[in-house]
């Protein structure tokens, strides 16, 4: 369980700085990049974990048709601020809660840029997982180790003890770090700065990952094999239900002799 010390300069970040994007980097984050089209939700009962100021949840309402809309967040700062933005939106539905603990159901659920910031990450996913329909849909995206993120941990050491100010006030110095891929070009320089921010400031929780330890956390909470999509570093779609059986035995097909 989190405390509102653990995400309070995320809520920060979310409610006193602004942040800009246009309906086709939404479509791009949201859709084209987990290899989804935006009507596969409509109908359906979407989430958005761990959603910030609400943005995701801005371009899902306007992006799919989707019946209803469970947005979780667990700093009181951005949760009253989403409450206040959807205020007579009835199909939006704000929930300010841990996400190792929150309860609801769900067709698709989106957690993205958010496990590796939380203080139980098997706890977090498999409570996440388990408030999925059955044969829904779970994204999610885990900061990777890699040689790049430990040689930045030791900035982080001496930025996440620098008050919220300050490291906003120096974070566009860091920003080109961010944008050095593609995602990051596209997101543009405004975005980058909010990751500067998001990656080096003093909240709680930072972890990173190992492809095979993200394979088995999934695997601890029992998702299947075949029910994973590998679909960039870091990232996965993996879906609760029954799972295709698959072994090592070869077969032939085609003439003999």
């Amino acid at each position: 369980m989190q405390s509102q010390k653990s995400v309070e300069s995320f809520g920060w970040l979310w409610t006193q700085q602004s942040v800009i994007d246009s309906t086709r980097t939404f479509h791009r984050r949201l859709f084209k990049r987990w290899g989804i089209w935006s009507n596969d939700l409509d109908g359906k009962v979407v989430a958005d974990v761990c959603s910030g100021n609400g943005r995701h949840v801005w371009a899902l309402n306007r992006l799919t048709n989707a019946k209803k809309i469970f947005s979780v967040e667990l700093a009181e700062s951005a949760a009253e601020y989403q409450k206040k933005t959807f205020k007579g939106f009835t199909n939006i539905e704000v929930i300010q809660a841990d996400a190792e603990e929150v309860q609801f159901q769900a067709d698709f659920i989106y957690m993205i840029e958010a496990i590796q910031h939380v203080a139980n990450p098997e706890g977090v996913l498999k409570n996440i997982f388990e408030n999925l329909h059955d044969n829904g849909e779970l994204v999610v995206s885990f900061y990777l180790k890699t040689l790049t993120t430990m040689a930045l941990e030791p900035i982080r050491f001496v930025t996440k003890k620098l008050p919220k100010q300050v490291l906003w006030w120096i974070s566009p110095c860091l920003a080109p770090l961010f944008m050095v891929r593609e995602v990051g070009r596209e997101m543009g320089f405004k975005n980058a700065r909010h990751d500067a921010y998001d990656w080096f400031a003093s909240h709680e929780y930072q972890r990173y990952f190992t492809e095979p330890e993200i394979l088995d956390i999934f695997a601890s909470i029992g998702i299947e094999e075949t029910n994973i999509i590998r679909l960039q570093k870091g990232l996965y779609k993996v879906r609760k239900g029954q799972a295709v059986i698959v072994d090592d035995i070869i077969h032939s097909f085609g003439a003999e002799g």
